[in-house]
């Protein structure tokens, strides 16, 4: 009984020994992966982590970056959720947060709606056998790869008033009458932001749709023209159902990113006229680096900046749902 004992407490003793070896072998094995990672992890925790818990910790103060924060609790959401003061006093500026919202839920619709089927047209162009496809690839992406200040400006340039290029030909075809500043009017503004973003941004949205179009099987296109199908119904009954999921993927993309949208309008217009381009990513950046004399609100403005990731967190949420549901439908 003894003797039996003895080996069954080795037997354990080996299979913990065994086991201990093999998790330092794997910890081992890990070790140069670790390394790898910890500069991409450092920098994910500085850049972040740290500014997310900085303004979950600072929408609760009253703080300008230079005085004493003051700790308000709850008050800076109460300020902006009173939407019976906000709304009844002139001039109120929380007033402009949540109408920002409405220019910046016009700017994702319109820029998407032109956007994605520019970018799906155009990567379904390049994915052809037609001559030249590599060239118009490379023109259709340029822009991308180009600093988008610098374009920016450039469109800026484009619309003086007095002698840009764009406007002497829209004068010319009677559009415009001479002198009329384009960015100086809403509308007009408005549209050219959308317009100048949609130039730069919609070359990535190709490559995406490109890596789609790709990952088809021929076999499919094949049978289907065995099958006496033409051209526009392969597209329609082939291409696009097939390509359905990327699709949700890349308009999901699109709609984030055109939620946190500012550089066009801050460069070329810096909000204006009259806040007519002031989009709520750009409101909460004035909040922190106002242009003006006034004094920074760092507190109010973390309060903002967290209302407003949830509330690009609800938006993508329920695009999620709904596309979902589309998709089983």
């Amino acid at each position: 009984m003894k003797t039996g004992g003895k080996k069954e407490n080795q037997v354990k003793v080996a299979s913990k020994q065994s086991r201990l070896n093999g998790w330092f072998g794997k910890l081992k094995r890990s070790v140069p992966t670790y390394i790898l990672l910890t500069p991409t992890l450092i920098l994910f925790l500085v850049m972040g982590v740290y500014p997310i818990v900085w303004a979950l910790k600072y929408c609760l103060y009253n703080y300008d970056g230079t005085t004493i924060p003051i700790f308000v609790g709850l008050d800076n959401f109460r300020k902006l959720f009173d939407f019976k003061t906000i709304f009844s006093e002139s001039g109120n500026p929380f007033a402009l947060y949540w109408t920002s919202w409405g220019r910046t839920l016009a700017y994702a619709a319109i820029k998407t709606l032109i956007e994605i089927p520019l970018a799906f047209l155009c990567a379904f162009f390049v994915t052809t056998k037609l001559k030249g496809r590599t060239f118009f690839k490379t023109l259709f992406y340029m822009p991308q790869i180009l600093p988008s200040f610098a374009i920016f400006m450039v469109f800026g340039i484009m619309l003086n008033p007095y002698n840009g290029i764009l406007t002497r030909y829209l004068t010319e075809l009677g559009v415009i009458s001479a002198n009329f500043s384009i960015l100086a009017n809403a509308k007009g503004a408005f549209i050219t932001g959308i317009l100048a973003d949609t130039w730069i941004y919609f070359g990535l949205n190709m490559l995406f749709f490109i890596a789609g179009l790709t990952n088809i099987p021929k076999d499919v296109y094949e049978s289907a023209s065995v099958d006496g199908a033409n051209g526009v119904q392969r597209l329609f009954y082939i291409t696009i159902p097939m390509m359905s999921r990327m699709s949700q993927v890349i308009i999901m993309l699109s709609l984030i990113g055109c939620l946190k949208a500012m550089g066009a309008y801050f460069i070329m217009t810096k909000g204006g006229p009259n806040h007519a381009t002031e989009l709520t990513f750009m409101y909460i950046y004035n909040l922190f680096f106002p242009s003006s004399s006034t004094t920074a609100q760092y507190g109010m403005g973390a309060a903002i900046a967290v209302v407003s990731a949830v509330i690009v967190g609800v938006i993508t949420a329920i695009y999620n749902v709904v596309s979902e549901k589309m998709q089983y439908d």
